[in-house]
């Protein structure tokens, strides 16, 4: 089987974490969490990023936000010597989603992105996740002035969903990320636990276009990350020994669970293809080879009937290998998301 290589795209309102959250979900995997490691392909990309988590644990100062230039990287995601997928990840600025075509060169360059991505990863903020959740849950967010820009996120999301549905293509996999976990509990008075099933039960309020009756072919994780104990604000610098990493490799392990799945969907339907072909070439095989002037005069095509039947069983077999080896990595990654709350159509499969 080969190794894939996954598009994933990340994006989030301006001061939503994402970009921290990357780099602590790039520490946390470099150093292997139960057996799977990230590391970058470029050698000095992976000392900048080592150099930003040594500078944050060494004196508090946070990753700088992401510039209108987006920021690309290439990762290798590996299950001890194995790799398993390499990943093409850009990083845009919080609101490149939300701006107005034209005023910003990454605006454009983000739908473009979304269009080929196999993955997506939007970050909210829980500071106004745990303030919606203290207000009931509600529906109908303003569209403009909102701090997560959801509506406007939506937008530059579902209209790439809605083409690629229109087309018969599978829709990439989405993980709302939960930032700055933390504040879960301190802003609703709950347990963080209660705030994040409080927020799976109502989610179709907040998003409907993931976990909602709009939600038609998506299949969305919700997953509450933190790099530490910080409490609320945006800060420049924390108190490092309040660093406190939480579930920070489980969005990359969504991301491969769900394109390796989509793969299982393309290899079931290309076993019943070749199946079908197969079925047809020994018919065609049967018909050759009946009567005696049949056996005596076709002997070329017989022999070009029997190549392509020993092409397709080929093909039959390595196909059933790919399927099988894809079937096995998804129940080792299963387990690692076990109690991620996981919406398919809108529909929440797990609580």
């Amino acid at each position: 089987m080969a190794v894939p290589r996954l598009t994933l795209t990340m994006l989030g309102a301006s001061g939503s974490g994402k970009t921290a959250y990357l780099h602590g979900m790039y520490n946390r995997l470099s150093m292997g969490v139960q057996g799977y490691y990230l590391y970058a392909t470029d050698p000095d990309l992976d000392l900048d990023l080592a150099e930003h988590w040594a500078t944050l644990r060494r004196n508090g100062t946070m990753p700088k936000a992401t510039s209108e230039d987006p920021i690309a990287y290439d990762f290798v995601f590996r299950r001890g010597m194995r790799d398993l997928m390499t990943i093409d990840c850009v990083d845009f600025r919080g609101n490149a989603a939300v701006d107005r075509r034209g005023t910003a060169k990454d605006v454009v360059m983000l739908q473009d992105r979304i269009a080929v991505s196999d993955s997506i990863i939007v970050a909210l903020d829980s500071e106004h996740v745990a303030e919606w959740i203290r207000h009931g849950t509600p529906g109908n967010q303003e569209r403009f002035g909102e701090p997560m820009e959801i509506s406007r996120f939506g937008r530059a999301i579902s209209e790439v969903f809605s083409s690629r549905l229109d087309a018969g293509d599978p829709v990439p996999g989405v993980t709302v990320l939960l930032t700055k976990a933390d504040l879960l509990a301190e802003r609703t008075g709950m347990r963080t636990s209660e705030a994040l099933q409080a927020a799976a039960r109502n989610l179709g309020n907040l998003l409907p276009w993931l976990a909602g009756d709009e939600a038609e072919g998506v299949t969305m994780a919700l997953c509450a990350v933190q790099l530490g104990n910080f409490g609320g604000a945006v800060q420049t610098t924390v108190d490092a020994s309040r660093i406190a990493p939480k579930n920070l490799h489980l969005p990359i392990i969504f991301s491969l669970r769900h394109y390796l799945s989509e793969g299982i969907v393309r290899n079931r339907q290309e076993m019943a293809r070749l199946s079908e072909s197969l079925g047809a070439s020994r018919g065609e095989l049967a018909a050759l080879s009946q009567g005696f002037f049949g056996g005596l005069f076709k002997g070329t095509q017989k022999d070009s009937a029997r190549q392509q039947i020993d092409r397709l069983v080929a093909s039959s077999s390595a196909t059933a290998a790919d399927l099988q080896k894809a079937q096995d990595r998804c129940r080792d990654l299963d387990d690692e998301l076990k109690g991620i709350p996981i919406f398919r159509d809108g529909r929440l499969l797990t609580d």
